[in-house]
């Protein structure tokens, strides 16, 4: 096994691929765009049928009822010895791009290879390119006929990037008992980037922050009350006291974490199309990442209880400092509710003394003399992956390309890290 090295030609030809399909792999509900995960997994099972059908990988599409086109893949092979060794959370859904309204210098949706060697395109570093280099692994083990010691699983899931969805992705597939074989055993999850390893991540929370106000002529300011500006105070108060409840955790030192907690607003809609009308209605959606080293549960309930306390203020007239008006002449005000949307995840500390982590640790300064091994933690948010590890697996999580471009315009990595990714995965599988 150690002679295997990534196939660039069938690697790029899988990207290329599956790349193709983004259109239909974008993964955003509240835009109308729901995926539909089976056109990717059917590109892997066509790579794999002949040595699904010699018997060397077993195959199990996981998907849920009523999501019949949204499956995940539980791919196995046999090992040599007893044990067993999970990769798992390359996901076939990525965000939603637009080449015109985000400035994408080619197009988000087809694979574009450089002189140099960089790979272009929505997925190629989340998370299509880890899809395409696992199965290129797992094609050349069956045409050589190497079995790793430990049994190999393999976990390609389905909706990953909108998570807080029940009982589509990964979850579906703990629910049906396919990862107890992994109990106790080394779990890589192969969802990141910069190689790291990465040892910790955030947990994830998304929120709605109604703000009503009163509408009318912004001429006569004195019979409204702006919504829109009630909301940007409002936002901005709630990141000073979240600020000040979840600060920098000592921990976050030790796990290396690029970012501590935050809460911010992303998105605003407001229902207003004209200059000179004072929006009466507007809704601030966001999130809060939350460093392992704090309970979400408290994150949520301290939240909710300080916009409801504002809200009792602004009936009592109570305002903070620098808040803009917030009753009208005739005696309306504005209110406030927070509310939370879909259920939220957990952050993991991954184990620090964990032979696994050791493993990956020697396996990428061997892979990459020059870089080496570089711990690292950031406050992105993978699905589940607390609970695997409450539930007694041994998670630790790398992955390839560049951090820098996750959900971002003009997503790209380098050919090398995938090239160095399949080297850091079989070596996995010769050290454990």
């Amino acid at each position: 096994m150690d002679a295997l090295v990534l196939d660039e030609k069938r690697f790029l030809s899988l990207l290329r691929e599956l790349i193709a399909l983004t259109p239909k792999l974008q993964n955003a509900p509240d835009a109308g765009l729901i995926p539909e995960e089976r056109l990717a997994a059917d590109v892997v099972l066509r790579a794999l049928a002949p040595h699904v059908a010699s018997g060397f990988v077993t195959v199990e599409a996981m998907a849920a009822k009523g999501h019949e086109s949204r499956p995940s893949l539980v791919l196995t092979v046999k090992g040599t010895e007893d044990g067993h060794i999970g990769f798992v959370g390359a996901h076939f859904d990525v965000v939603p791009a637009d080449r015109e309204a985000e400035g994408w210098e080619r197009d988000p949706f087809t694979l574009w290879v450089g002189d140099d060697g960089t790979l272009y395109g929505r997925g190629v570093t989340d998370c299509l390119g880890h899809v395409a280099v696992i199965t290129d692994l797992l094609t050349q083990m069956a045409e050589q006929n190497m079995r790793p010691k430990r049994t190999l699983t393999v976990v390609l899931i389905a909706n990953e990037e909108d998570a807080p969805l029940e009982h589509i992705g990964l979850d579906y597939v703990v629910s049906q008992g396919k990862l107890q074989a992994l109990r106790g055993a080394p779990v890589f999850w192969l969802d990141s980037a910069d190689f790291g390893p990465t040892v910790g991540t955030a947990g994830m929370a998304m929120w709605s922050l109604e703000v009503t106000g009163v509408t009318g002529h912004s001429g006569m300011p004195h019979n409204c009350v702006n919504a829109l500006e009630l909301a940007m105070a409002s936002g901005l108060a709630l990141g000073d006291w979240f600020r000040g409840a979840f600060p920098p955790h000592a921990e976050e030192k030790r796990y290396a974490f690029l970012a501590p907690s935050s809460m911010k607003s992303t998105v605003v809609i407001a229902a207003n199309n004209k200059v000179s009308k004072i929006p009466g209605s507007v809704t601030v959606e966001g999130d809060v990442r939350l460093t392992p080293f704090y309970d979400m549960k408290d994150a949520v309930a301290g939240a909710t209880k300080f916009i409801a306390g504002l809200d009792a203020r602004i009936e009592k007239g109570d305002l903070p400092k620098g808040f803009p008006q917030v009753r009208a002449a005739d005696g309306r005000r504005g209110t406030l509710a927070l509310k939370w949307k879909g259920r939220g995840m957990e952050g993991i500390a991954c184990d620090l003394e964990s032979p696994a982590l050791a493993a990956l640790t020697a396996a990428l300064n061997k892979v990459r003399p020059t870089e080496g091994a570089k711990p690292f933690s950031l406050t992105g948010s993978l699905p589940l992956v607390r609970d695997l590890q409450r539930g007694g697996f041994d998670v630790q999580i790398t992955g390839f390309g560049r951090s820098s471009y996750y959900h971002a315009p003009n997503e790209q990595a380098k050919l090398e890290h995938f090239r160095d990714g399949f080297a850091i995965l079989r070596e996995l599988l010769v050290r454990l």
